[in-house]
């Protein structure tokens, strides 16, 4: 048995790599669909903060980085307030059917704890939600998200 968890997932999003990618890495693209507010420096080895609605945030690196095809972010995995270890999120953009699959992979989740689990699980519906969400603002221009939601 692997000793970690790794959330994998796929989305068809009908706009060319570029313009997705570009919702990855602009600041004020990613407060479209996903963040109250963003720093990002777009380069491996670059650093990067991330403030939610509600307040929650977190600091970490840029450890890939191909213009238009991949963004790779260290990802520091918190639990009751306190950081239980880091975990490694990327997302790989290819060109498909007049538009651009996303892959992410989220991998490094602990198999021991409830912790883990907990964070495994909790990480694994936001990034479904928060992908939906970049899908929808591409191709139609609306953010689904609520103010009330805050993960």
């Amino acid at each position: 048995m692997a000793k970690s968890r790794t959330i994998k997932e796929s989305f068809l999003i009908q706009a060319p790599p570029s313009k997705v990618f570009n919702h990855l890495t602009s600041p004020a693209k990613l407060k479209r669909w996903f963040l109250e507010s963003a720093k990002l420096s777009p380069r491996k080895g670059g650093n990067y903060q991330f403030v939610w609605q509600g307040g929650y945030n977190h600091v970490g690196k840029v450890t890939d980085y191909a213009k238009d095809s991949k963004l790779g972010l260290s990802w520091p995995a918190f639990w009751k307030g306190k950081e239980v270890g880091t975990t490694k999120v990327t997302f790989r953009l290819k060109p498909k059917e007049n538009g651009t699959l996303l892959q992410l992979t989220h991998a490094g989740y602990k198999r021991a704890g409830d912790s883990w689990v907990e964070l495994y699980a909790m990480t694994y519906s936001g990034w479904a939600y928060y992908c939906m969400n970049l899908k929808s603002v591409i191709e139609t221009g609306k953010d689904l998200r609520r103010q009330d939601d805050v993960f």
